[in-house]
Formats: structure tokens, C-alpha cells, sequence
């Protein structure tokens, strides 16, 4: 195992939180799956690409090496669907590369897509209600989403170690937590260009789901015909 790597390898959590963690990761992949249209498709699959080819790309700090972990970015695009580009990402990593493990896919899914989640919300909160998105209001919102993706991710993984280690990884844990804080700033830059990019050529993918955009239109258009009423009932009165 890398001493630093976020994605926990096989034989370092005792049995009982590899069981709790796979139980986690199901229920992330309920909304991640349920009803999932062929149009999303591709942009998981791209999104999943990235994922597991950003484990190849290797920045120094320090005497060791991090990498980008790109689930802000996924969270942003694809939401409740992070879940399934992250499982997937993760097991081919393991498969193919021997980074992380097969027993802890559940784990190291969880602590990953829970950040994604959150970077996602943090994107709505930051770019606000302007649809379409403005690239300048897209990479601030970029910004900080990837940055605390990256920090709530080394958070999460090195409370794992602290709490459900076989061994006192709390040395190990520490370092992981400040190894990674470089790389938050970087993926931040990283989300944020990519976000202001999006807002520029696909300005869809970073909008809200489908159910929140029908509530918008919704609002927007009950807007107008309750101006209309007020209008016509304060002629009728002559006020």
C-alpha cells in the first residue's frame, strides 16, 4: 500500500467495517442506478475514464507522491451517479494497476462518493440560481467544490484508518490528511477550469437534475401569470 494513497488496500480494515462498507456503497448505488437514462450513459463512461487515468498521473510532495482525485469533478457533472463512476473507476484501478483493493472497494467507494455528493451541493450553493451557469461564477463554484472534495476525502480516509485500522495508523493517517492538501488546491484549479469551460461549450451538465430544473420553470412561470392577476384586479378596482 503507497503510504499515503486515499484508496485503502486489502488487509488493512478488520473485517467488520469491510462489511459496513460494502453495505454503504450499496445504498449509494440505489440512487445511482435507479431509472438511469442512455443519454447519461457516455457521460459516465467519459467520466469513469477520467477517474481511473487521473491514478496515473503522480504530483510530488514531499519524499512521496499523491494523485488527482477527480470525484469533485464527478459529482458536479453527474451527481447522484458519482456512485457508479467511482465503484467502477476503483475497481478497474485494482484490477489493472493494484491500487487499492477488492476487499475494500466498499469502503474506498464510500469515502470518495460521499465528497462527490457534497461538491455537488457546494456548486449549486456557490454559482446560485443564474441558469445558464456564467463561466467566471462556474470556476469559482468549480473551485471550491474541488477543493473541499479533495480535503473531506483525505478526511474521511484517515478517520477510516484512525477507527477501523488492524494496526495504529494514526501516523499514517495524519500523513495522508497533509499530503493531500496540495492537492486539493491543484484539483480545485483543475474543477474549477473544467467547470468554466463546461459553462462555456455544455452549459447542461453542470445544471440542476431534471426534477429541481421542472420546479424552477415552474416557479418562474406561476412568476408572470401571478403578475397578471394583481394587475387585473387592481384595474377592475381602479386603484
Amino acid at each position: 500500500m503507497p503510504l499515503v494513497a486515499v484508496h485503502i488496500s486489502d488487509g488493512v480494515l478488520s473485517p467488520l467495517y469491510l462489511a459496513v462498507g460494502f453495505a454503504a456503497m450499496a445504498l449509494l448505488m440505489i440512487p445511482a442506478v435507479w431509472r438511469i437514462d442512455e443519454e447519461e450513459v457516455p457521460r459516465i463512461g467519459l467520466l469513469t475514464a477520467a477517474f481511473f487515468v487521473a491514478s496515473l498521473i503522480h504530483v510530488r510532495v514531499g519524499v512521496t507522491s499523491v494523485h488527482l482525485l477527480l470525484n469533485g469533478l464527478i459529482g458536479v457533472v453527474v451527481g447522484t451517479r458519482a456512485a457508479l463512476a467511482i465503484a467502477v473507476g476503483l475497481g478497474l484501478q485494482a484490477l489493472l494497476l493494484g491500487h487499492g483493493g477488492f476487499t475494500t472497494l466498499g469502503v474506498n467507494t464510500s469515502v470518495m462518493t460521499l465528497p462527490a455528493f457534497t461538491a455537488r451541493w457546494t456548486f449549486w450553493l456557490v454559482s446560485g440560481s443564474h441558469r445558464p451557469i456564467r463561466p467566471r461564477r462556474a470556476f469559482g463554484a468549480g473551485l471550491v467544490s474541488g477543493t473541499l472534495a479533495v480535503i473531506l476525502t483525505a478526511a474521511l480516509n484517515a478517520a477510516v484508518l484512525v477507527v477501523a485500522g488492524v494496526e495504529d495508523f494514526r501516523v499514517v493517517a495524519a500523513l495522508v490528511f497533509v499530503a493531500h492538501l496540495p492537492i486539493a488546491a491543484i484539483e480545485g484549479l483543475v474543477v474549477g477550469f473544467t467547470a468554466s469551460y463546461l459553462a462555456r461549450v455544455k452549459p447542461d451538465l453542470l445544471d440542476r437534475p431534471k426534477k429541481a430544473r421542472a420546479a424552477e420553470d415552474q416557479e418562474s412561470a406561476a412568476g408572470p401569470e401571478s403578475a397578471d392577476v394583481v394587475t387585473s384586479s387592481q384595474s377592475r378596482t381602479g386603484s
